[in-house]
């Protein structure tokens, strides 16, 4: 549980480091060394994952959380590298905008994802726990002709108000 707690804080150390060094222009890295860097990094949780399951959910939400901003760099790293309208935005004007607005649909939909998985878990929990509806009179009277049909012996010793095989 240790190594787990210490390669997701590293990743998403990283991340957030890597989001605001490129947002203040300190560094802006190449596309292929942040596709390096996630990889790495995903493969190293997995494969930690692998040798001591995870049973903590919150340490693979912050994992998803530190992948989308790697994911949030790469785009933003080839924005800034492909960027030829100079007249129009700089490459750092048009790298920054694009880095902000991906980190604001990021954080959205890392939240959104949350969300659907707690109301799905509740919705599958209440059909679980939820019973069968009772039978109308009308079921249980077909019920009844088709048992006489096939012949079956049914014998009732007494009648009660409990009862609602009757």
């Amino acid at each position: 549980m240790q190594l787990q707690i210490i390669v997701v804080a590293i990743s998403f150390i990283l991340a957030a480091l890597g989001v605001t060094g490129m947002y203040n222009g300190v560094y802006i890295p190449s596309v292929k060394l942040i596709l390096l860097s996630g990889l790495t990094a995903i493969a190293i949780h997995l494969i930690v994952c692998r040798i001591r399951p995870n049973k903590n959910k919150k340490l693979d939400k912050l994992m998803g959380f530190a992948m989308t901003l790697f994911g949030v760099m790469l785009l933003s790293s080839f924005v800034y590298s492909s960027w030829k309208m100079e007249k129009f935005l700089s490459h750092l004007a048009m790298m920054k905008l694009t880095l902000v607005l991906l980190v604001v649909v990021a954080v959205y939909l890392n939240i959104v994802f949350i969300r659907a998985e707690i109301s799905y878990k509740k919705k599958r929990g209440n059909q679980r726990i939820e019973e069968q509806p009772n039978k109308s009179y009308f079921e249980k009277r077909k019920e009844e002709k088709k048992r006489i049909e096939r012949g079956e012996v049914r014998i009732i010793l007494g009648g009660s108000t409990d009862n609602d095989d009757n």
